[in-house]
């Protein structure tokens, strides 16, 4: 009976630091400290669609940016009228040959993919400002006072750093990323 608790014991053990080593199930890591940048920096040419579409205008703005004219409606369609997981939103860009992918990126990665002109798509797990939790927006900007965000009603609307930083941190800092394949 004891060598039998003993294998058991230590499936337990294992199992227990399997977890806490899959990202997702172990504490978030608090924020790294963050310089604001002091330059203002906006990506021009993106396309805005006003809509409710929440996710699927964000995802229409991002790849019609990147060569992939496309509506709201016809991702909507595509998506089957769904509430859109970030998988969903990277296999329809893939879908239209775009590379895409979603991870949890911070706020020096932000910054770095506006000063490449690479909008961003990124989901919100609070309130920020004129955004509302579980939003989806596309930063298209940054300057010292926050984040420039396109997002359903709003167009390139400064979101304060504070109050966007800690509503991205709510959702991992979920982020998208939609570029043309090489």
């Amino acid at each position: 009976m004891v060598a039998g608790w003993t294998k058991i014991k230590a499936a337990f053990l294992f199992l227990a630091w399997s977890l806490a080593a899959v990202p997702g199930c172990a504490r978030p890591r608090p924020p790294e400290p963050f310089e604001v940048p002091i330059e203002s920096r906006l990506i021009l040419q993106v396309p805005f669609f006003s809509s409710e579409a929440g996710a699927a205008g964000a995802l229409a703005e991002v790849m019609t940016y990147n060569g992939r004219p496309v509506t709201p409606e016809r991702i909507l369609l595509a998506l089957g009228g769904k509430p859109p997981s970030p998988q969903a939103l990277v296999l329809l860009a893939r879908a239209e040959g775009l590379k895409a992918r979603y991870y949890h990126a911070d706020p020096p990665q932000l910054v770095k993919s506006v000063r490449e002109d690479r909008p961003l798509i990124v989901r919100l797990g609070a309130a920020a400002g004129a955004l509302a939790a579980g939003d989806y927006a596309v930063v298209v900007g940054c300057n010292p006072e926050g984040v420039v965000v396109n997002s359903r009603s709003i167009n390139q609307q400064i979101i304060p750093w504070s109050p966007f930083l800690s509503a991205w941190l709510k959702s991992g800092n979920l982020a998208l990323e939609i570029s043309e394949n090489d």
